[in-house]
């Protein structure tokens, strides 16, 4: 690895791995975003220093009017003060030991003229200083193994690890991904990249062992050739899936007035994305349902797709999708659909999309699965269940017998589940999770990432 690439690793390293962190502009006023920052350094593993005037303490713990006051050098200053007072703070944080500092505050190039020469002022202060800045205009960062500088919740601790230029739009991502037990490694929210952009999080991101799947959510660019000298890098070593903002002439406009940056062409941007061999997502909530699967399950050796249902319907649509995404349906071995017919009863189907109709349990449920999982010509396995409410049937034995199949089985193949019936669906989704199956609840949505994950292996060779 070129020296270059360490020395910004170990650098970018550091604001996410800091032993001491000082708040300036730390509240007790629970309205102020200071207050809510303050609690997520306190529930961390890091020593806090607390920086506001006219208080000795601040939730309880001891307070310092400026940052001179510290008793100790500091690793990383965290500042959510009026954007006119950023500039003169640099040198100050230069004397408090530290070398990094986030910005969340606004009103800097995003609000206009004015906030654009306070931006200048403070990023030429920063350089004089060797400061490096995430920011301003932002949410802030987080690891989820060590501390929560932000004013949003934790994420789950996982190995997605996120950048993403809006600030509210990555801090409220945070709140569904927890809702759907999606893990991250770490967040970074990069508001307005005064400084450090998306070129050095991703290339931290790519050489972050912690992290296996890096997502992204860009609306616009300035440094076209280096996003796509490190996309390419970063998607040489593990999947990047990115969410594109500011595609339509209105959602351009609204870009710049967001983040104070210009979209650019959506098609030149998509065809850079492609050429880097990322992915891309069509929505705010498949950019994690894709990253999902590349997190839980090996990457496909080919585009062939195996789909088992006890409901027709459902199937069918799954066929149609797997259409839509240029994903062909396997053609199973005669001794695939042999065996099959021996063992589904007798109004199943034996051909691909396999249906063991509703009668159908954890025993069909099984050894469907095992035998789709064995047959050379499937490369990825779809299953679906519409939780049946009769016969005795549990609300998990469809996701046991399936699991059944997989512990069973010696090939390394991508599955993914998808349960239909809501609440009643739940307990074998959730058990299907807890072993690292992704589990929709739509079909097409399912095919969907499978289709992302098939063309990030093809991209990259890993299809026989």
């Amino acid at each position: 690895m070129p020296s270059s690439q360490v020395r910004l690793f170990e650098r970018i390293d550091s604001f996410f791995n800091p032993k001491s962190v000082a708040l300036v502009g730390a509240s007790s006023d629970h309205r102020k975003l200071g207050n809510s920052i303050l609690m997520n350094l306190l529930s961390s593993e890091v020593s806090v220093f607390p920086v506001t005037h006219g208080k000795k303490q601040v939730l309880g713990v001891k307070a310092y009017p400026s940052l001179a006051d510290i008793p100790q050098p500091v690793d990383l200053v965290i500042v959510a003060v009026a954007a006119k007072h950023c500039p003169s703070l640099i040198p100050e944080i230069h004397n408090a030991g530290a070398r990094n500092a986030v910005i969340i505050s606004g009103g800097f190039s995003e609000s206009g003229p004015e906030g654009a020469e306070i931006e200048r002022a403070m990023i030429r202060a920063a350089r004089n200083a060797d400061i490096r800045i995430i920011g301003p205009n932002c949410v802030g960062i987080s690891n989820t193994h060590l501390f929560n500088g932000t004013f949003t919740m934790m994420p789950e601790r996982g190995n997605i690890a996120f950048v993403s230029q809006s600030g509210a739009l990555g801090g409220l991502s945070i709140y569904n991904t927890k809702a759907k037990r999606i893990g991250m490694s770490k967040f970074a929210s990069i508001g307005n990249a005064a400084d450090i952009g998306f070129v050095e999080i991703l290339e931290y991101f790519r050489q972050d062992s912690k992290s296996t799947v890096i997502a992204a959510y860009i609306e616009g660019v300035t440094r076209g050739r280096e996003l796509f000298e490190s996309l390419e890098r970063a998607a040489h070593e593990k999947p990047v899936v990115i969410l594109k903002g500011g595609k339509s002439e209105a959602g351009n406009r609204a870009a710049l007035s967001h983040t104070g940056s210009l979209a650019g062409s959506t098609r030149v941007f998509e065809g850079m994305i492609r050429q880097a061999g990322c992915v891309t997502a069509p929505t705010l909530d498949t950019l994690f349902e894709i990253c999902k699967l590349f997190d839980y399950q090996p990457l496909p050796k080919g585009c062939n797709i195996g789909i088992i249902s006890n409901t027709g319907g459902a199937g069918v649509l799954a066929t149609d999708a797997a259409s839509e995404f240029g994903l062909p349906i396997a053609t199973l071995e005669k001794e695939t659909q042999r065996e099959l017919r021996r063992l589904l009863p007798p109004m199943a189907s034996s051909e691909n999309p396999v249906d063991v109709v509703a009668s159908g349990g954890r025993r069909e449920y099984r050894f469907a699965a095992e035998l789709l999982l064995k047959d050379p010509n499937v490369d990825m396995l779809l299953v679906i269940c519409g939780v049946p409410t009769f016969a005795g049937m549990t609300q998990t034995e469809h996701a046991a017998g399936t699991l059944e199949a997989v512990h069973m089985s010696t090939k390394e193949k991508p599955i993914v589940g998808v349960w239909l019936a809501g609440d009643v669906g739940k307990p074998g989704k959730e058990l299907l999770e807890m072993n690292r199956i992704p589990c929709f609840d739509d079909p097409a949505l399912a095919v969907l990432c499978m289709a992302r994950v098939a063309d990030y292996a093809k991209y990259h060779h890993y299809l026989e």
